[in-house]
């Protein structure tokens, strides 16, 4: 049987990995700044089996919440599920989804800061190949002289 508490624990659990996966993200961000390309992959992998669980916790909040509503004969909203609850019994969950709305919009922030930087470093990445090569039809290999290092 489905109960509010489960419910509000699985969000909290759902809140605490997608701020784990906004705290990696910042790591992400300060490891591209800084060059650190073997711990960027070693992040990478890390968020990559943070959002594996984050999807897993999705799928169990989706099933928990079509039990809890079938149970309370409403819709899987969860203003409709409280709105069938009292007070107490829905105080869980609304802290549930706050804590859960917060850490999506920090890691969504954070998400947007690091696609900004990547996009930059891309640009940035692009006029030096740029640059390089025209360099390099400028100055046309001597004997002797090599300007590719």
């Amino acid at each position: 049987m489905a109960s509010p508490a489960a419910l509000g624990e699985l969000l909290n659990r759902l809140a605490e990995t997608l701020t784990a996966m906004a705290d990696v993200t910042v790591q992400q961000r300060e490891a591209l700044r800084e060059g650190r390309l073997e711990l960027l992959q070693d992040l990478f992998r890390e968020l990559q089996n943070l959002g594996f669980s984050a999807e897993a916790l999705e799928n169990q909040r989706v099933k928990l919440s079509a039990k809890l509503a079938a149970q309370l004969g409403c819709d899987e909203t969860l203003s409709a599920i409280c709105g069938r609850l009292s007070d107490d019994a829905a105080l869980p969950l609304k802290a549930g989804a706050g804590e859960l709305d917060m850490a999506l919009r920090k890691l969504r922030s954070e998400m947007q800061i690091l696609t900004s930087l990547v996009d930059e470093n891309q640009r940035l990445g692009g006029m030096l190949i740029a640059e390089w090569r025209r360099l390099q039809g400028m100055y046309p290999s001597r004997p002797g002289v090599d300007f590719r290092g």
